[in-house]
């Protein structure tokens, strides 16, 4: 496929699947989703910087429980799963969901990371990269890998039922966290600890929300930033795609743990 054919096949998705959406939800919403958007994406930025913090610093598991508190610990997974949520209820609601899954392998074969919007850098950075050009092309070659893995093997499970499944494992994780916090506040030392790469495989997931929230804002119009309309229309496809598939990536990580 190519370049042109590529742009050609999103602005056809965007146009089939994600603009008469967009519109309804416009309608519905006097505010950025009922700012919604503002709310889950600072939560996204916060939980990210914490959780790039134990995978930068924190070399061994108990260094993590040694520098933060349980509390501290738990409200970044609970926000993390409540960006994630509301990620999968946007890209549900305004058609991009349906884009992705209909042409899920197309997507990722042509995924660049030239092609996402100049926002994307900007979230990185927010959340503490020093470096988000390299570090968002890594994302995108980590959610081509990802996305084909899911897609060339037989599955019944569909992106978007692994993507609900995740943020019922994560709200399952969040609970598990206020256990343990109760139990060492009364006194129960034997608390299991989560790894370091259990954080990592999260922050994943809070990227890949967070790249999904700013990005369906940035398709609706709620992005006030001098954009193309190109890069408004089939640019936030493959932002989204990138989002998904970093998800999907840290989900996998989350499974193997």
């Amino acid at each position: 496929m190519t370049e042109n054919e590529y742009r050609e096949l999103l602005t056809f998705l965007f146009e089939r699947f994600i603009r008469p959406r967009i519109a309804r939800v416009r309608r519905r919403y006097r505010h950025p989703f009922g700012d919604g958007y503002a709310y889950y994406l600072d939560h996204a930025v916060r939980a990210g910087q914490l959780l790039r913090f134990v995978e930068t610093y924190c070399h061994d598991n108990d260094e993590i429980y040694n520098t933060f508190t349980l509390e501290g610990l738990s409200g970044a997974v609970s926000e993390t799963g409540g960006s994630l949520r509301f990620s999968i209820g946007l890209m549900e609601e305004c058609g991009f969901l349906d884009a992705c899954e209909s042409h899920a392998q197309e997507i990722a074969e042509g995924l660049e990371a030239a092609y996402l919007p100049e926002v994307d850098k900007d979230f990185l950075r927010d959340m503490g990269s020093v470096n988000p050009e390299v570090e968002l092309r890594t994302l995108v070659f980590a959610a081509k890998t990802s996305i084909h893995r899911n897609t060339q093997q037989p599955r019944e499970v569909s992106i978007r039922q692994q993507l609900e499944r995740s943020n019922e494992r994560l709200e399952k994780q969040v609970a598990e966290f206020r256990k343990r916090a109760e139990a060492k506040n009364e006194g129960i030392e034997d608390v299991p600890k989560k790894t370091v790469r259990w954080f990592k495989a999260l922050g994943q997931l809070v990227i890949g929300a967070g790249l999904s929230i700013e990005n369906v804002a940035l398709a609706a119009g709620y992005v006030h930033l001098p954009i193309s309309p190109e890069t408004q229309t089939w640019g936030a496809i493959t932002s989204v795609t990138t989002g998904i598939g970093t998800i999907l990536s840290g989900v996998g990580e989350l499974r193997n743990e």
